[in-house]
């Protein structure tokens, strides 16, 4: 059985580690993988080759007017059995794709919440009559499309994140910072609310608090946020308290060194980061929004917050910052027994075997 995983690209993005995941566990697994893309953004070449999959980038599919046609034709000539595509844009390629050459059978992939429904989502969701299973990796997902696309209710399969849990792993000991060290790992961009964290850090810096918080996130393509961002920081003189820095493939050793986890977004799917903070045994605090609740319990692992306030981003950290060392120790164990529970690579390719072999 030959099949294709295909995205836009291999960059630094949730998306892409769970697609290179994936078709890495198929290729353990005996079946014939290949990644394919179409924009040239590495971060993850290195982890596929040390997984001895291969990849490529198809041929003139990066200019938007050549696509459908380059990489239908990429996929007539690869002649797949199954074609698993992710995030929005390459899901809707490989559907047209499929629909003027379908030899081949398609999962695609819902990768976050769809806010709004507008004539894009409209066109997108309607074109999937011709996938074989549309996967979200979170249950508020797929209550969205059975209510909003009820004719698509029976191809809906949901198949949550999964974290390497013999990688992601707690550090030996683990002794709290006398300043407390709060890591958020997201690209520095609106949906993820780096400005909202910004208000939330010169409040907690009012009261009086001691903290650190590294956001590791820039990208290149919001890069106008991050110079607002950076303008705010300068102006509430937080400079000391918020750092805002640069992609890590170093971020294990970065949930290791830490004290909290936070991620203050205004939607997600299944957020990765979670999940790894999770399996690092961090303590978490996180907005209150689509699955965040599945995994971030309030009193057993970390607390939740309103988004879109500042006084109960605050208030969820005060929380988190009273607890004592025992209790601390306790939400951090409770992080890593719910990842070990929920988010299992065995779990995850297993689910994704059984459409494959259906």
């Amino acid at each position: 059985m030959k099949i294709l995983c295909f995205t836009d690209c291999l960059g630094a993005g949730g998306a892409q580690r769970q697609l290179v995941g994936l078709a890495s566990m198929l290729h353990q697994g005996g079946m014939e993988v290949k990644v394919c893309y179409y924009f040239d953004i590495p971060f993850y070449k290195d982890y596929l080759d040390e997984a001895g999959v291969p990849h490529e980038l198809i041929p003139s599919a990066s200019s938007h007017i050549k696509r459908i046609p380059a990489v239908t034709k990429y996929f007539h000539q690869e002649k797949p059995d199954w074609v698993i595509a992710y995030q929005g844009m390459p899901s809707f390629v490989a559907t047209l794709a499929k629909i003027f050459d379908g030899r081949f059978r398609l999962i695609v992939s819902e990768r976050n919440t769809t806010q709004h429904t507008g004539f894009n989502e409209t066109i997108r969701f309607n074109s999937y009559r011709w996938v074989d299973y549309i996967v979200p990796n979170a249950y508020s997902q797929e209550k969205y499309i059975k209510n909003t696309f009820p004719f698509l209710s029976k191809k809906v399969v949901t198949i949550p994140n999964f974290v390497d849990l013999k990688y992601f792993v707690p550090p030996t000991t683990r002794i709290k910072n006398d300043i407390p060290e709060i890591i958020v790992a997201a690209s520095i961009r609106q949906l993820k609310n780096t400005m909202g964290l910004i208000d939330a850090a010169a409040a907690m810096r009012d009261k009086g608090y001691k903290f650190h918080i590294s956001w590791y996130g820039k990208a290149e393509q919001y890069k106008d946020y991050y110079v607002l961002c950076q303008k705010k920081i300068k102006q509430l003189g937080i400079d000391n308290y918020l750092e805002l820095k640069e992609k890590t493939k170093q971020i294990k050793e970065c949930y290791q060194n830490a004290d909290y986890f936070c991620l203050p977004s205004f939607y997600e799917g299944t957020p990765n980061v979670i999940c790894e903070a999770m399996a690092c045994g961090l303590p978490v605090i996180c907005s209150d929004v689509c699955d965040n609740s599945k995994y971030v319990i309030e009193g057993e692992n970390g607390f939740l917050f309103n988004p879109k306030d500042t006084n109960s981003i605050v208030a969820a950290y005060e929380r988190i910052h009273a607890l004592n060392d025992i209790e601390y120790n306790q939400y951090g164990h409770r992080s890593r027994e719910l990842a070990e529970q929920k988010l299992s690579k065995e779990t995850f390719v297993r689910a994704y075997l059984r459409l494959i072999k259906e």
